[in-house]
């Protein structure tokens, strides 16, 4: 079975359909992946955070997991949707390029190459949300 073959079986599931000919399925699923990679980029980008505002003392890393939870799972759920289209885009490939980028750099990051390596996370992030904006359009 072919890729583009494997993402119409994809898209013809009944979680896709789901998605895709509700009125607000996907504008749901669509925002809650926003909202969830803003907060894993968050968490990410600020590595001491402390929820003192909320009397939370939570650790970051426990913010980390479940905003790439979060980031995954909606992930998942908004390529279902569209999957033959999203794998015909090179905004989407591009896009699937800098996450694994993000990966080898959080996996490669060193606590005494702080700066460099936040510098080229926030370059990452940037570049992720452009390409995420191009699949909207081209």
């Amino acid at each position: 079975m072919s890729i583009p073959e494997l993402c119409e079986r994809i898209q013809d599931t009944w979680v896709s359909r789901t998605i895709s000919e509700s009125t607000w399925g996907y504008p749901i699923v669509g925002a809650l992946h926003v909202l969830a990679i803003a907060l894993f980029g968050l968490a990410v980008l600020i590595p001491h955070i402390r929820l003192h505002a909320w009397d939370l003392d939570t650790d970051v890393r426990w913010i980390r997991r479940i905003g790439m939870a979060l980031v995954l799972t909606t992930g998942v759920l908004v390529f279902a949707s569209g999957a033959a289209r999203y794998y015909e885009s090179t905004s989407f490939r591009i896009k699937m390029g800098l996450l694994v980028l993000m990966a080898v750099n959080a996996l490669a990051s060193r606590q005494h190459r702080y700066k460099f390596d936040s510098a080229v996370a926030m370059v990452l992030w940037a570049a992720m949300i452009f390409a995420s904006r191009g699949i909207a359009f081209f």
